[in-house]
């Protein structure tokens, strides 16, 4: 099992996040976690899914991801601009 950060942009409202939930969540052995206030996902894996065929998922809905490094996040969270519908 592994588990990782994700900063997702692109979502413009929590219904973004549903489908982000939705889509990943109906993988085996995946569970994510997305909050789109703060615009980030918490992603556990059992198994061996490559973290690079999740991303993809999340990108062919059309949302920009990548993996946040756990020491950068608070410098990185206070650059992000909020969206709004």
């Amino acid at each position: 099992m592994w588990t990782t950060k994700l900063k997702i942009g692109g979502m413009t409202c929590p219904s973004c996040a549903d489908g982000i939930e939705k889509k990943l969540n109906a993988l085996e052995g995946v569970e994510i976690k997305v909050s789109y206030p703060e615009g980030i996902g918490i992603l556990a894996v059992t198994g061996e899914t490559r973290l690079e065929s999740l991303l993809e998922h999340i990108v062919q809905k059309g949302y920009q991801v990548k993996e946040v490094d756990n020491k950068k996040a608070e410098s990185d969270e206070c650059s992000v601009s909020t969206r709004c519908c």
